[in-house]
């Protein structure tokens, strides 16, 4: 006997929003707790550092005001003042975009991609490795994560072309320079600012931040390792599995309308003058603590000679970098885009609250559990406040005399504050370079979190215990 029961409908398969609706709820949600949540504010001074004049909270000064609840106006223009607020950022991917967008029409990314892929042959594997342990090593001592922007687009023809997905790439890309800039060792922003508020010597304790560096490059290592293993064994196991199909026929036409690719002796040259110059574009980013604007400057100039080396005529170089621009202009306004949230904040006047009632949470907090108490709090204020000097001289004022009167080593909380701001630098879509990553990736930010999450848990266990070790042996200090 037949069923004349319908057949029932497959159940639809969640999609992750898209990343501007992502942003604009949360913007939405701040706006919200804008009436909820008092305002209120610290006292302000300004103090001169090592590394320029910075805006420091005065600790044990915080009051209640007026509220003031965002309005309209307030949403209206959130967007365009998180785009004047994160400038920096916005120019550097543009800046970015144009020099990769200079490099690459220049035939120098496929030249690398093509060599590149010879000389590992079927040791494919090792690039993971060695790409991880560059990206974090220069991160760990000049403190770029933006840097990422730069990297992945070399990346993701490479590892496509290697066998495995979007997601290795991307995860090279971005966990090389973040966890670098994370458990780093001579970071302005968050050890050299927050050691000298605690008032120790600058970038002491450096050697046993180095050992949680190695342990933490080698599980990251590890993890990407697995995955990408497992997904060129399977690639119907990959996270991208959807946005692999799409990348690799790209690839794949560019590659059928390319033919067989001869490189010219100043296709040669210019490559070899790429290699020379970013390596001295790094170490001047190192030397003279560039910033965002003179970074990107660097790009610009690296991509502009190196096109001219190739033979590119100056109206075919202004096209390719209005062309790179175009690419990253999704990107580049994305940044704007997150910062709107924190924007939003701020004309709520709640940040300050927040932080006050993270100080009055500490206090219940056992003594030896206090550095990890703040390494986690600092995790998620991340949200918040993302950045590592915006978030260190806001929290650092308060958490280091709190810390001292409850007897917690200066140095622990210094870890804490680095290593759990910005863990979560590449978790929270408030990241304006994170969320400008993931577009170029063409990863949703769902897939990334998926596997993101389980390492970030594990790395934030290391840090935990490191952090307890410090506090209850005195080691690291």
């Amino acid at each position: 006997m037949t069923s004349n029961v319908a057949d029932k409908p497959a159940k639809k398969k969640f999609k992750m929003p898209d990343i501007y609706i992502v942003l604009a709820v949360f913007i939405l949600v701040v706006a919200v707790l804008t009436y909820i949540i008092p305002a209120g504010q610290y006292e302000r001074q300004v103090v001169q550092t090592s590394h320029g004049a910075q805006t420091l909270v005065v600790a044990g000064t915080y009051h209640t005001i007026e509220q003031h609840p965002v309005g309209f106006m307030d949403l209206v223009t959130a967007i365009p003042d998180g785009l004047k607020r994160a400038a920096g950022i916005v120019f550097l991917t543009f800046m970015v975009g144009g020099c990769m967008g200079l490099i690459k029409r220049a035939g120098l990314i496929d030249m690398g991609v093509h060599n590149l892929s010879n000389a590992v042959g079927d040791k494919g594997f090792l690039v993971i490795p060695i790409l991880m342990s560059i990206f974090t090593g220069l991160a760990a001592f000049i403190g770029v994560p933006e840097l990422s922007l730069a990297y992945l687009p070399v990346l993701l023809p490479l590892f496509y072309r290697l066998g495995y997905d979007g997601m290795t790439a991307t995860a090279v890309a971005l966990l090389g320079p973040c966890l670098g800039f994370t458990f780093g060792l001579t970071i302005p922003g968050s050890v050299g600012v927050g050691q000298q508020i605690a008032q120790l010597p600058m970038f002491s304790g450096s050697a046993f931040r180095a050992l949680i560096l190695v342990l933490v490059i080698f599980v990251a290592v590890t993890y990407v390792m697995r995955y990408a293993a497992k997904v060129k064994k399977d690639p119907s196991k990959s996270l991208t599995a959807e946005t692999d199909q799409e990348m690799r026929a790209l690839i794949a036409e560019e590659d059928a309308q390319k033919g067989v690719q001869v490189f010219t002796g100043r296709q040669k040259m210019a490559g070899i003058a790429c290699l020379v110059m970013f390596p001295i574009a790094i170490a001047l980013i190192l030397w003279k603590n560039l910033g965002f604007e003179a970074i990107g400057g660097l790009f610009l100039f690296i991509g502009i000679i190196t096109a001219a080396l190739a033979g590119k005529k100056p109206q075919q170089i202004c096209d390719d970098v209005n062309a790179g621009m175009r690419d990253m202009m999704v990107a580049a306004l994305l940044c704007g885009v997150a910062s709107a949230i924190a924007v939003v904040m701020d004309k709520g006047i709640i940040t300050d609250t927040l932080v006050f009632w993270l100080e009055s949470m500490m206090r219940s907090v056992p003594p030896e559990l206090t550095a990890i108490a703040i390494f986690w709090e600092q995790s998620i204020f991340n949200f918040l406040i993302p950045g590592a000097t915006a978030l260190t001289v806001l929290t650092m004022p308060i958490i280091s005399p709190l810390a001292e009167l409850l007897g917690i080593s200066q140095q622990a909380v210094v870890s804490a504050n680095a290593w759990g701001g910005q863990l979560t630098d590449i978790f929270f879509p408030t990241s304006g370079f994170f969320v400008a990553t993931l577009v170029i990736a063409k990863v949703e930010l769902g897939k990334w979190l998926r596997f993101y999450t389980p390492l970030m848990l594990m790395l934030g266990a290391i840090a935990s215990v490191a952090l307890y070790l410090m506090q209850s042996t005195g080691i690291g200090g």
